[in-house]
């Protein structure tokens, strides 16, 4: 899989930088190796992303009650996104 830019073909990246949270206020920066696309699967390169204050709040600093685990628990957390369609 490669993507064009400016006329010429580039590869895609075998790995990503994703940031994980080891312990209550400390986050890491970890290379993840990247999967190739399924047929029906797209990769997206982005160049900013942005962190709610809200609930990333509460995980980082660990205070995500006990009680709310599994309903806060997003299916994306190890970098896959399910879109609809």
């Amino acid at each position: 899989m490669g993507s064009k830019r400016k006329g010429m073909l580039m590869s895609a990246p075998e790995t990503a930088t994703a940031f994980w949270v080891v312990n209550p206020t400390k986050g890491e920066l970890r290379r993840e190796k990247l999967t190739s696309p399924a047929h029906d699967e797209v990769r997206v390169r982005t160049l900013y992303s942005g962190v709610s204050r809200g609930t990333e709040s509460l995980v980082f600093n660990g205070r995500v009650p006990e009680s709310e685990f599994s309903r806060m628990r997003a299916p994306f957390q190890s970098g896959r996104v399910s879109c609809p369609g």
